[in-house]
């Protein structure tokens, strides 16, 4: 099978791309969990006859094929989230308070079937696909590389349903297309007592409350405003009764950039605005995602085959985050959207409610297909990523 011999998706494929779907959001699992998922995939690519490691960053699946020429990394996320699902479907979450609220289902149904169509393929190079584990701030894209997932490898896709496209677009942007992500932790400081004689004590409330207002200057007055960066604080937890002063007062929240030299900027920022009323601690989660122009024509070529070229997005960037930025940070790639949104209107990734619209599916398919075979037979149109 050469690229001019790939058709679309058939009712076939599309039936069994629909139930890998479903079973796996019927049985979501937490990162460093897919025990069944990781079983399953493992299982299918031997019955296709690829080289396959399992247990990679403990629940992950390497599977390979082809010998010589270019290595092409595709990859697929497993993990679920710690949330209930509201969803009234009869494909709905089986496992209390774990949902698949972010796609991931649908990743590896998708990736399974580019597998098998690669598998009958006449490959002009060699092709792996990395089922990941712990994508959400887990960072298991780190622990997939560390553990050699990317030895070899010249050049990487991957995709992500997105309900903020709908069915049929398809977007695909050059340079950076999502943020880096950092979680920060501030333990305010103070002295606790009666809270009949507040005078008495430091109340680390008033000074937690007043440090959540004075940290949104960090982007309104001291980041350049042709420079983009988000400072939210989600949680603020202190004091154990009504009339009892704390201690102290924790609040956690993200920073999200597109800029390393921002990102350290505003790293300083947090800590300078804190001061002397608390201690900063920052985690580091996942760099910025910068997408490679070249591997972005490919995309661009493969989705315009299959959507037509007025349904390519060249535009669509977002502050959420994606641990497979390790990956373009060490070979060349292209991390594309495939529009899911519902027609009757999407919640988004992360809600109880979210859903795909699952006339995504052989789309997806269809584009990862097309573009893992552009690169595959000619690589790049300046005769870089050749063999």
């Amino acid at each position: 099978m050469s690229i001019t011999e790939i058709g679309r998706a058939t009712e076939q494929e599309t039936a069994e791309l629909v139930r890998l779907r479903r079973d796996f959001h019927r049985h979501p699992e937490l990162g460093y969990q897919e025990v069944r998922t990781s079983g399953i995939v493992a299982t299918r690519m031997r019955e296709l006859g690829y080289e396959v490691r399992d247990g990679v960053a403990k629940t992950g699946v390497i599977a390979s094929r082809g010998a010589g020429g270019r290595t092409l990394y595709v990859r697929a996320d497993m993990d679920a989230l710690p949330i209930v699902e509201e969803n009234d479907v009869d494909y709905r979450s089986t496992q209390d308070g774990v949902m698949h609220a972010c796609g991931h289902d649908a990743h590896t149904a998708i990736a399974m079937m580019v597998a098998e169509r690669f598998a009958k393929a006449d490959l002009a190079g060699r092709i792996s696909f990395g089922f990941q584990p712990a994508e959400e701030g887990g960072q298991g894209a780190d622990r997939m590389a560390e553990q050699g997932g990317l030895d070899g490898v010249d050049a990487a896709l991957g995709l992500h349903v997105w309900s903020s496209l709908p069915v049929g677009k398809i977007g695909v942007t050059t340079g950076p297309a999502m943020a880096s992500v950092d979680e920060f932790v501030i333990e305010v400081r103070g002295f606790g007592g009666h809270a009949a004689v507040p005078h008495l004590a430091d109340d680390p409330i008033v000074k937690a409350a007043q440090l959540v207002t004075d940290l949104q200057t960090i982007v309104s007055r001291r980041v350049s405003p042709l420079d983009a960066a988000v400072v939210t604080v989600t949680r603020f937890d202190g004091g154990s009764a009504f009339n009892v002063i704390p201690d102290s007062v924790t609040l956690w929240g993200t920073i999200r950039t597109f800029n390393e030299r921002v990102r350290e900027d505003t790293h300083r920022l947090l800590q300078e605005i804190t001061g002397e009323r608390g201690t900063v601690s920052i985690r580091r989660v996942t760099r910025v995602l910068v997408n490679d122009a070249r591997m972005c024509e490919i995309v661009r070529e493969a989705a315009a085959s299959v959507v037509g070229p007025e349904n390519v997005i060249d535009s669509e960037r977002t502050m959420g985050g994606e641990d497979f930025a390790t990956v373009l940070a060490t070979v060349p790639g292209c991390f594309f959207f495939v529009g899911s949104a519902l027609p009757q209107g999407t919640f988004p990734h992360h809600h109880p409610r979210f859903d795909v619209d699952e006339r995504a599916l052989p789309l997806g398919l269809d584009v990862m297909t097309r573009a893992a075979h552009l690169y595959l037979e000619r690589g790049f149109r300046d005769g870089a990523g050749a063999a």
